[in-house]
């Protein structure tokens, strides 16, 4: 009997030190003094711009937030939970997300929830890319835009439907904004923390 009660003392405190220990990896996990360590901030946009798998803090970050991410060689993640002016992305405020074409093979942007999964709604949108957004019309009048060819577009972001490029915002608090650059230029890789990326700005 004595040995059966020391047993499940021993029990309650194995489960009570798993749930302290997980509480506080996961506070780790969501401590953004820990992310300024390796990533790199560009606007309202952060990269992390080497994945060291051998990190183990990173390893179990990617775990969490990034499962199936490819290696930098492949993609590069600017992600965004602020905006321009440094505020939370929030879903009770509508913003427009607006930049150009950015130098690489690929791109396309996702909104995930709080969650870090795709934002629930009826239409089914769930991001962008270089092939489904709306460019923005070229002024004939702008003649730098003319000559250098640059496209540009404008992503409204609201919990409520829009015309035009629209991503739902659902009804969370917290959202983030991920933008993929695939085989990105030389220059990108170089200049992670100055490339010019899309403003976002609350209406």
């Amino acid at each position: 009997m004595r040995f059966l009660k020391l047993l499940g003392v021993v029990l309650i405190i194995i489960v009570i030190s798993m749930f302290i220990g997980g509480g506080l990896a996961l506070n780790g996990l969501t401590n953004e003094d820990r992310h300024t360590s390796f990533m790199i901030y560009n606007g309202a946009w952060r990269v992390n711009p080497v994945m060291d798998l051998t990190n183990t803090y990173q390893r179990a970050l990617i775990a969490k937030v990034g499962l199936f991410a490819l290696r930098e060689t492949e993609v590069i993640y600017f992600t965004a939970v602020v905006d321009s002016d440094g505020n939370s992305l929030d879903a009770q405020f509508d913003y427009i997300l607006e930049g150009s074409i950015p130098e690489a093979r690929y791109w396309s942007y996702t909104i995930y929830g709080k969650d870090n999964f795709l934002i629930p709604n009826h239409q089914r949108i769930y991001g962008y890319n270089q092939e489904t957004i709306a460019f923005t019309p070229i002024d004939s009048t702008n003649l730098e835009l003319l000559q250098s060819g640059q496209r540009t577009y404008r992503i409204l972001i609201s919990q409520f439907e829009k015309k035009g490029n629209w991503l739902p915002s659902g009804s969370n608090d917290q959202f983030v904004i991920v933008l993929r650059l695939y085989n990105p230029s030389t220059h990108v890789y170089n200049n992670l923390g100055s490339v010019p990326l899309p403003s976002i700005k609350r209406i």
